[in-house]
């Protein structure tokens, strides 16, 4: 990133928000679509049913809480690497 001058780190920058802002969308839209298929079955009231509602939160919750717990172990997983590659810098 240092090599790149003022201009092409602020369109560099531009570019990586944008690609983060389409992935978040895209797994927000994932998120809904899956909860909607799977809670969401009785189409005879225009209301979501309270079982229907807490389908969807429990649904939400889950997935959220397991996206966060990947992350996490990503984050460790990554940082087991990199103090593994400083290791073997010293050999």
């Amino acid at each position: 990133m240092e090599a790149l001058n003022a201009n092409e780190q602020r369109e560099f920058a531009a570019i990586m928000e944008r690609r983060q802002m389409k992935d978040f969308m895209t797994m927000y839209s994932n998120l809904v679509q899956r909860c909607f298929d799977d809670c969401i079955n009785d189409f005879t009231s225009k209301a979501v049913s309270s079982k229907e509602e807490t389908c969807v939160s429990r649904c939400v919750d889950k997935s959220l809480k397991t996206s966060e717990r990947l992350g996490q172990r990503f984050a460790e997983q990554n940082q087991a690497m990199m103090q593994g590659t400083g290791q073997m810098g010293g050999i």
